[in-house]
């Protein structure tokens, strides 16, 4: 998704102010997602990391329109200090530094098996009970929520929405409940609904070389 920044120079072009352009965009790995004000990320440290020029081919298809990362991206290999799980990506204007333009969690497979965000509604209850017919998940995968596509998120007495959350022990073909990084349960004292999708932690260890390949980075306009 774009960042304000992403967004402002987006709408400069639509207003008739030259967007800030640069030759070359560089793809960075983050162990923390933050906010579209472009806070809250924390870029991964490990021995041997640098973030990598990247290349996009020609935007095909209609609402949305979508454009893709037209070559394999290859990081430097982990030699030492591997550090958190990568948990997401995002696309800066320069090597160091820079503008964050856009940003997006590593995501496969899942409900809808494309990374897509998918409704859900949560009960009242200890733990709350989240519900989504068909959604495919087993105990232990990684899901992140938000209500900023639609839904109004359940009040919590007990851990947060933020981050990356855990799918329970409890799950049935269209429900299962959700714990905090810290093993935290999610209890909530309101019913309320959102949308949830599925990501993909990679864990960083020693001799690891972190690749991606063509096509992996999709971006759409609609």
């Amino acid at each position: 998704m774009l960042t304000t920044y992403g967004r402002t120079q987006t709408l400069n072009w639509r207003s008739g102010t030259a967007p800030a352009s640069t030759t070359t965009r560089y793809l960075a790995l983050f162990t923390a997602i933050g906010t579209v004000a472009g806070t809250g990320f924390t870029e991964t440290s490990y021995t041997g990391y640098a973030r990598v020029a990247v290349t996009f081919g020609a935007a095909s298809g209609t609402d949305p329109d979508t454009i893709s990362n037209s070559a394999a991206v290859t990081f430097g290999t982990c030699t030492a200090s591997p550090g958190s799980n990568i948990i997401g990506w995002g696309i800066y204007d320069a090597a160091t530094g820079g503008n964050l333009i856009e940003f997006d969690y590593i995501v496969a497979g899942g409900t809808g098996s494309s990374g897509q965000y998918v409704p859900f509604t949560a009960s009242a209850a200890s733990p709350s009970v989240i519900t989504t017919p068909a959604h495919g998940f087993t105990a232990g995968q990684f899901v992140v929520v938000t209500s900023e596509y639609g839904g109004t998120l359940p009040t919590l007495s007990q851990g947060s929405f933020s981050g990356v959350l855990t799918v329970a022990a409890t799950v049935t073909t269209d429900t299962f409940t959700l714990t905090t990084s810290g093993a935290v349960a999610l209890n909530a004292s309101s019913t309320g609904d959102g949308m949830l999708r599925q990501v993909v932690p990679q864990a960083m260890v020693t001799n690891l070389t972190p690749s991606f390949p063509v096509g992996y980075f999709v971006l759409q306009a609609a």
